[in-house]
């Protein structure tokens, strides 16, 4: 059996990992498995440096001169299709179904009679629904042979638009490299003291890691730290550690400065291995955003026994927090539950421990070994029945 993967850009390092597994399962029974990565990076993150150590499965960079967002339709289409002849899968893994490129693979697909597992992202709460997108989308999801879904929400979302449940293979595709994660972090943990006293950092503090973009919705997490930080009685021992880059940050730095804010603390972009260290310099992390498919910052969290707070219209939210248990989630437009939530692990900080131990205990059971049976498993459901 051959199954080839159609995957979007080869920096991201958590799907490395999955299909290095995947590889070196899949090659022990005999199937040959292929990864198509159409660019190295995209345009935000060109800056920062591709990994090639960590690909260490079959794979070919279709455009390795172009980020994702630099190659046109016409020119993708027709070496997605080249690559499908001489390949000549007997399944096709594709990573979604929003390409128009990824159209033409689909048909090619049908007339040959190529099974295909897709990558579904989407949950409902994601944006405003439109009756005729939904008939497009139903449509489409007719298609395809089996469904790895990112979370439980977007299986529900799958159903809703009438993908039957045994074509839902999994809700655990997503993941990070929990063991390599957690080797940087507890190795860079002792330092934690010294680098928070060179950064002028307070006892505590709560972190986000990601892009500086309006969906993030740092400008209300902002104000809500803000807020519980003047209500709190140990308010003057927590900061704020914001990391990252995005076209939001002039807009954020300025609203800290109109509330005259001196414990918010930026740093900049790093490598994926580097981002480790800055967990090391926090107490909780926050994913406040209005929508996230899922959100790789609640997993990497979960790893290093941390905390989490967690925006509700997050899929990460519903697959591995449990209020009182390991975090919280809370409404991300309603800022007085924003600041409720912040305040209470403000005067928390003894439940820290057991809550983060509690955490990696869920995000155990994502470990990439198990999402790689699922899938492998998922392949095999796919070939036999279709």
């Amino acid at each position: 059996m051959k199954i080839l993967a159609i995957h979007n850009i080869l920096w991201s390092h958590y799907k490395a990992k999955i299909f290095t597994e995947l590889h070196q399962r899949l090659q022990k029974e005999g199937t040959n498995f292929f990864v198509l990565q159409l660019a190295f990076s995209e345009l935000s993150r060109l800056g920062l440096k591709t990994d090639l150590s960590i690909h260490t499965y079959p794979y070919e960079v279709l455009f390795p001169e172009k980020a994702i967002e630099q190659i046109g339709h016409a020119e993708k289409t027709q070496k997605l299709l080249a690559a499908l002849r001489h390949h000549r899968p007997d399944i096709v893994y594709l990573n979604g179904y929003y390409d128009p490129s990824y159209w033409f693979v689909m048909g090619y697909c049908a007339i040959k009679k190529i099974k295909i597992v897709l990558d579904f992202e989407s949950s409902e709460i994601s944006r405003r629904r439109v009756w005729w997108k939904e008939g497009l989308k139903k449509m489409f999801l007719h298609r395809f042979d089996g469904l790895v879904c990112l979370g439980q929400k977007a299986a529900e979302y799958a159903q809703k638009l009438g993908v039957p449940r045994e074509r839902i293979m999994t809700v655990k595709n997503v993941g990070v490299d929990n063991d390599a994660l957690l080797e940087i972090f507890s190795k860079e943990l002792p330092q934690r003291g010294q680098r928070k006293a060179k950064m002028h950092l307070p006892r505590y503090n709560f972190l986000y890691a990601g892009r500086f973009v309006e969906r993030k919705n740092l400008d209300r997490f902002i104000r809500a730290f803000h807020e519980a930080k003047s209500i709190s009685a140990n308010g003057n021992e927590w900061g704020l550690i914001l990391s990252g880059e995005g076209n939001q940050k002039p807009r954020l730095q300025e609203l800290i400065r109109s509330l005259d804010s001196n414990s918010v603390y930026w740093m900049e972009p790093c490598e994926w291995y580097e981002v480790p260290i800055r967990y090391t310099l926090a107490d909780v992390a926050v994913l406040p955003s209005t929508f996230e498919p899922f959100g790789f910052l609640t997993n990497e969290a979960m790893v290093y026994s941390m905390p989490v707070l967690v925006s509700e219209r997050c899929g990460s939210a519903h697959d591995l927090v449990i209020d009182g248990l390991n975090g919280f989630r809370f409404d991300p437009f309603n800022q007085s539950d924003f600041t409720s939530k912040l305040l209470w692990f403000m005067e928390h900080p003894e439940k820290f421990r057991q809550m983060g131990s509690n955490g990696k205990a869920i995000i155990d059971q994502w470990s990439p070994d198990i999402i790689t049976e699922e899938l492998i498993q998922s392949f095999h459901k796919v070939s036999v029945h279709g």
